[in-house]
């Protein structure tokens, strides 16, 4: 068995993907956490009230959708046998596998993967716009010697 974990600790990323989907000022689809917006007086949420338009500016560039993107990753697993006696009374030896990639990721990030990068530009460093998830992927192989 081999495994292979990354990590990244301290960063944080702005979460341009959520702002777009809780944004409330459009008749767009919205997320579930639209649900707990503001709506009466003296009700207590992080949630803006939802206005057509947004006239308040509740929208604009906030630390509301900077999150901690640290994460603990299972980048590598694979599980292999090797023998080297004769096995069947026709193979002399060889290896099978099984192998995992991008298995399991701990975090607290809301974002689809805290581990991307949107683009090469400075300004756009750490702003996720729901760029594709790096797959996971199950791979199972065998290397026979006759």
């Amino acid at each position: 068995m081999s495994a292979e974990f990354t990590y990244s600790s301290g960063n944080e990323a702005y979460n341009a993907t959520r702002r777009s989907v809780e944004a409330m000022d459009n008749f767009n689809n919205q997320s579930r956490a639209a649900v707990n917006r503001w709506q009466l007086d003296g009700q207590v949420t992080n949630m803006p009230k939802a206005v057509y338009g947004d006239p308040m500016n509740n929208n604009a560039f906030s630390s509301r959708w900077i999150e901690d993107a640290s994460y603990l990753k299972l980048k590598y697993l694979t599980f292999a046998y090797e023998f080297d006696k004769t096995f069947v009374n026709f193979f002399r030896s060889g290896k099978i596998y099984v192998a995992g990639e991008n298995l399991l990721t701990w975090t607290d990030y809301l974002g689809l993967d805290p581990e991307f990068a949107y683009s090469y530009a400075e300004a756009l460093q750490g702003v996720d716009y729901a760029k594709a998830v790096i797959p996971r992927s199950v791979k199972f192989g065998f290397n026979l010697n006759f």
